[in-house]
């Protein structure tokens, strides 16, 4: 895994960092909690871990979609996070595997009948993908675009 370092000149650069943050470990934590309130609602003589996992994450995370481009000199990784920021997004890259993590707090202010509200909402997502080689970590890049899509440029180590 490579170190975090700071980006070159662009804005919308994002972080690689050498290992997931505190707010990932935070984040599991709270698939693990709400796995385990399933568990007890549905009660144990029907145990089936996996499954409470995963209905437990669909619950707490957001869907997104990372799509990997095997190019000759590079793995090209894309996807779409409208509504993050850079500051929001944090990328660890290892000789395998590609890791992607965001934390988004959302707020909508409305207006319904004289009352005045604000609405809150946190957005979380992570996914891991598996890549078809290894790649360079020290000299992989990873950028936000300003319509909200995800490229990470992986390359490939000879």
């Amino acid at each position: 895994m490579t170190s975090a370092r700071s980006p070159q000149g662009d804005s919308t650069a994002l972080r690689i960092v050498g290992k997931l943050s505190d707010a990932f470990d935070r984040l599991e934590g709270r698939i693990r909690d709400r796995a385990y309130e399933i568990f007890k609602d549905r009660g144990s003589d029907d145990s089936d871990p996996i499954a409470d996992w995963l209905e437990a994450q669909l619950e707490v995370l957001a869907p997104v979609e990372l799509v990997l481009k095997d190019q000759k000199k590079n793995i090209v990784v894309e996807g779409n996070l409208k509504g993050f920021t850079p500051k929001e997004v944090e990328v660890e890259v290892g000789a395998r595997e590609l890791r992607v993590f965001g934390s988004h707090r959302a707020s909508n202010t409305g207006k319904k009948s004289a009352a005045t509200g604000t609405l809150s909402e946190t957005v979380h997502f992570f996914q891991a993908v598996q890549l078809p080689c290894e790649v360079d970590a020290d000299t992989s890049s990873a950028k936000l675009l300003k319509n909200g899509k995800l490229v990470v440029t992986l390359p490939k180590k000879n």
